[in-house]
């Protein structure tokens, strides 16, 4: 279902993590995402000619649990994160203070979309290599 729009979800997880300001390490987490295409690729170029029958639901399983390590890696570093800056955070006036204001909207907006997009392009992948 949401592998048809992967790279939409991408692109919003992207934007609105970054307009959450507190957010940042979510950005660059959907940004690594799309590696997995080219990961799964150079696996299936290296393994030509070792393995008689190599398909990619192998490289894909073991590259899913990278996937859900890093993802949950990267919400525990925007949660550390968030604490520790909170007083930085409080400090900011202007539009930053008003975009902080919005960040528990915007941060939970994103972390939904940052969990739909790793199951979108591991969905895409899958679609891709597999046919």
């Amino acid at each position: 279902m949401f592998s048809k729009y992967w790279l939409h979800i991408i692109i919003l997880t992207i934007i609105i993590s970054l307009i959450s300001i507190k957010g940042f390490p979510i950005a660059l987490g959907a940004l690594y995402l799309p590696i997995l295409f080219k990961v799964v690729k150079l696996q299936l170029n290296l393994s030509k000619g070792l393995v008689d029958d190599v398909n990619a639901i192998a490289f894909l399983k073991s590259n899913r649990i990278g996937i859900v390590i890093s993802v949950v890696c990267i919400l525990l570093v925007t949660g550390i994160l968030c604490y520790t800056l909170d007083h930085l955070y409080s400090n900011f006036n202007g539009i930053l203070g008003l975009l902080i204001s919005f960040s528990p909207i915007t941060l939970t907006l994103s972390v939904i979309l940052y969990i739909m997009s790793a199951f979108a392009t591991v969905q895409a992948v899958k679609n891709k290599y597999t046919k």
